[in-house]
């Protein structure tokens, strides 16, 4: 029997981003195991991520953010990353050899041709006052893209293009930069 894959999700905060893809993963795989954390996690989940996973049916009162630390990154099988400069500092602070296994959540299926207009950046639904049913409507997006990494990473959906596949590029952008 083979083990269920883990997928890590990660934001800057662990308050939205990667909280509305860790719920919609376990939501979609029948309480699936996966993770989320952010480099830098907030005290309590965004009133906006917790609104939206609502309107999603999808209860997340509960959710405590953390910290990401290499203990997560090594009980991951993939690690999904909210915008480049995620994946400079996740190589970075816990090390290249995580390239094989980091993702750029926004579209983990194709390489990377440049990082100079915001591509591949997730953007954060935290700072929009607009209500929660119109964000889920602009975010559906989101919760197809979590049905089709889980696919993916039960080797039934398209392959994935991990950074080490454009671990240059990775390199060139700022990982100060959010």
């Amino acid at each position: 029997m083979s083990q269920m894959p883990v997928p890590l999700f990660v934001c800057h905060a662990n308050c939205c981003r990667s909280v509305l893809a860790y719920y919609l993963y376990r939501h979609l795989g029948g309480d699936a195991p996966a993770l989320s954390a952010g480099f830098e996690p907030g005290e309590q989940i965004n009133d906006r991520a917790l609104a939206m996973l609502a309107e999603w049916g999808l209860d997340a009162h509960r959710h405590q953010p953390q910290r990401l630390n290499r203990g997560l990154c090594d009980e991951a099988s993939a690690i999904f990353l909210m915008a480049p400069a995620y994946v400079h500092r996740l190589l970075l602070e816990y090390g290249e050899d995580l390239t094989s296994k980091a993702y750029l959540f926004a579209d983990p299926f194709t390489q990377p041709q440049s990082f100079s207009h915001g591509e591949y950046k997730v953007r954060d639904p935290s700072f929009e006052e607009r209500p929660s049913w119109e964000l889920v409507r602009e975010f559906a997006w989101v919760r197809e893209q979590v049905s089709q990494i889980r696919l993916a990473l039960l080797a039934d959906g398209r392959p994935m293009v991990p950074a080490a596949d454009y671990l240059g590029l990775v390199k060139s952008v700022d990982p100060g930069s959010h």
